[in-house]
């Protein structure tokens, strides 16, 4: 009998995200010529959009201004094949883009984060989706939600669902503090398990106790991504070390993303979440070769069997 892939709803950032690359050094105060391009990003639509490739079917839950830019995500990810479950669009708030200014040969120069609409999503605007929502057996949530989203989804709407999430920064790890018994993975890096945890993580020893302290703490498995190192899975007193593949490396942009939705492809299809993993690993290790957020060659992977 053939097995049944499950789908996965991903709620969180979904936006426009701007690379503007001076074609010499900045100068302060005055103009500079630069290339500008522009593609979606956000870690909820990245996710999404790797699952899609994976062959896994995919939905995606954000929040858009009344606006052009707006439109145009939306209109976008329905032509790729996204499932767009839709809030009511912002009539005070633009949608969010994220801008990074580089210098020439790619080293960020600065960033600017226009995500302020992200902080007004509330728990109000979810009546009438509990239905189209709970359709996903599987859902993945990033912190760019507020905590009030993030209780509300895991403690009522998400009783039922199978519940991952992603810390996306040190400064937004905190925020999953209060649902950490509700998750049944916790997706983090090294810098966000320390804040999470609120221990100096440096070396192997250390990612063990905060992952350990993170599955005492409720959630029941944790996956600690260690970028070259590879990534570390916890669950209960046990835990495993999976090596990164080693590849050369164009743009590290996305990698922890690729590496979320090659795993949550995996437990989409049945599979146990240590051979899961070993998706997420090869998924990250395609997208580093490639430049942007997602790669197209995630299909290729979609095709074959996990891991080596």
């Amino acid at each position: 009998m053939e097995k049944k892939t499950k789908s996965v709803l991903c709620i969180g950032a979904a936006h426009w995200d701007v690379r503007s690359e001076c074609h010499t050094e900045i100068r302060q105060g005055t103009s500079n010529p630069v290339t500008v391009s522009r593609y979606p990003g956000g870690v909820a639509h990245n996710v999404a959009m790797n699952l899609n490739r994976l062959g896994v079917e995919a939905g995606l839950l954000s929040y858009w201004g009344q606006d052009v830019a707006g439109d145009a995500l939306e209109q976008q990810f329905i032509a790729q094949g996204l499932d767009v479950v839709a809030l009511p669009r912002s009539e005070a708030f633009s949608t969010a883009t994220y801008t990074a200014v580089l210098q020439p040969g790619g080293e960020l120069a600065f960033g600017l984060a226009d995500m302020e609409i992200y902080d007004h999503v509330n728990p109000a605007m979810f009546t009438g989706l509990q239905d189209r929502l709970a359709s996903y057996p599987i859902w993945f949530i990033d912190t760019n939600m507020p905590v009030s989203v993030l209780e509300a989804l895991s403690k009522g709407y998400g009783s039922e669902q199978f519940l991952a999430a992603d810390a996306v920064s040190v400064a937004k790890a905190t925020k999953l503090n209060s649902i950490l018994k509700y998750l049944d993975i916790l997706f983090c890096n090294v810098d966000e398990a320390s804040e999470l945890v609120g221990l100096t993580v440096v070396s192997e020893e250390d990612i063990v106790k905060a992952g350990s302290a993170l599955t005492l703490k409720g959630a029941k498995s944790v996956v600690i991504s260690a970028g070259i190192k590879g990534a570390y899975i916890f669950q209960g007193d046990s835990f495993r070390h999976f090596p990164a593949i080693e590849v050369e490396i164009t743009d590290v942009t996305g990698a922890g993303d690729s590496l979320i939705a090659g795993t949550l492809s995996g437990i989409a299809e049945g599979y146990k979440l240590d051979v899961a993993l070993k998706r997420g690993i090869n998924a990250a290790s395609i997208t580093v070769k490639d430049q942007g957020a997602t790669s197209e060659n995630l299909r290729d992977l979609s095709l074959g069997a996990i891991g080596s």
